[in-house]
């Protein structure tokens, strides 16, 4: 299994979409979570206890609720990856698809330590500031308050000293897609 990680704005959903389109299977860790928040009665449970059943929605969790709890008290954060880590581990150890696609990783070392290697999809500052404005609609402020929040991840050595003893490719996205595909071609 290979690991798909980066920063944001960098094109990890674009590096699996690729890969997709290949007819190789990538899991994506967001929707996975997802899907769990939703459908495992368990989690659900340890949420509810946890957070309050308010926090609990038909379709999983409210999302804006829990990003604004979490945005404002790290413990929280650190609360709720606790509970959603180790049932995410298990599905994607049980689905075991070629690639998964997570931006956090290095909060799940029972997952690392099952990956073969690692790629890190890498991209200019400003590329990303702007893919974020472009793209998910946010505004200059916010794109650049979430980029310098993983700005330690702009050094490769960031990257080596998150995952000891991996293999690490790193994919520059800083250009057009065609170049994405070919990078992604001479990996494979």
């Amino acid at each position: 299994m290979i690991g798909i990680t980066g920063t944001i704005g960098a094109g990890k959903s674009l590096v699996g979409r690729i890969l997709r389109d290949q007819k190789i299977r990538v899991i994506d860790a967001d929707v996975a979570v997802h899907h769990l928040y939703r459908d495992d009665k368990n989690l659900r449970a340890a949420i509810a206890k946890e957070f309050g059943e308010d926090m609990l929605t038909e379709k999983g969790i409210s999302r804006n609720h829990m990003a604004d709890l979490v945005f404002k008290d790290a413990s929280a954060r650190v609360r709720l990856e606790a509970l959603i880590y180790p049932v995410l581990t298990q599905y994607l150890l049980r689905a075991n698809p070629a690639f998964v696609e997570a931006a956090l990783f290095e909060n799940v070392p029972e997952l690392v330590a099952k990956l073969d290697e690692i790629w890190v999809v890498c991209a200019a500052r400003e590329v990303r500031k702007n893919r974020l404005i472009a793209n998910r609609g946010f505004s200059e402020a916010d794109a650049e308050r979430r980029i310098e929040l993983q700005s330690a991840k702009d050094s490769e050595d960031e990257w080596r000293r998150l995952f000891p003893g991996k293999k690490i490719h790193f994919i520059d996205n800083s250009g057009d897609e065609t170049q994405l595909q070919n990078a992604i071609k001479s990996l494979i």
